[in-house]
């Protein structure tokens, strides 16, 4: 299976909303990230977002979208976020693999950012954004 490479900052941003996944070691300071949409869900929202991230990952069809909107702060800073798993591969090195779609954007919509990522479900059972 060929996976389409993901956009360098795409991984960046993903790493550092979700957290604790692994991606490039770089000495380079990540403030580019502080003006993003996906970079400014609040922290109280964080572990919510991992969890719809999951449930898309786990549940979710191809192609079906599901919405999330982050619920602490004031209603002009909330973040938008439509999750749609695009493709769903098995792989040899992972059971499932899944390209996520993201688009982010506030409740004005003036802005919008778009990103897409593959994820492997490990052996127990976690996903794991991918290296590829």
């Amino acid at each position: 299976m060929k996976k389409p490479a993901a956009r360098p900052l795409s991984a960046l941003v993903l790493a550092t909303v979700l957290g604790g996944l692994a991606c490039a070691a770089s000495a380079a300071p990540l403030t580019f990230l502080n003006q993003t949409i996906t970079a400014s869900v609040p922290a109280k929202d964080v572990p919510a977002l991992r969890k719809a991230v999951g449930d898309v990952l786990n549940h979710a069809a191809d192609k079906s979208t599901t919405q999330w909107t982050s619920s602490h702060g004031p209603r002009s800073r909330q973040v938008q976020m439509a999750l749609t798993p695009l493709q769903t591969s098995q792989t040899q090195k992972a059971d499932t693999c899944r390209l996520l779609n993201v688009e982010a954007s506030r409740p004005t919509g003036k802005r919008k950012e778009e990103w897409q990522f593959w994820f492997c479900k490990q052996a127990d059972g976690t996903w794991k954004a991918s290296a590829q």
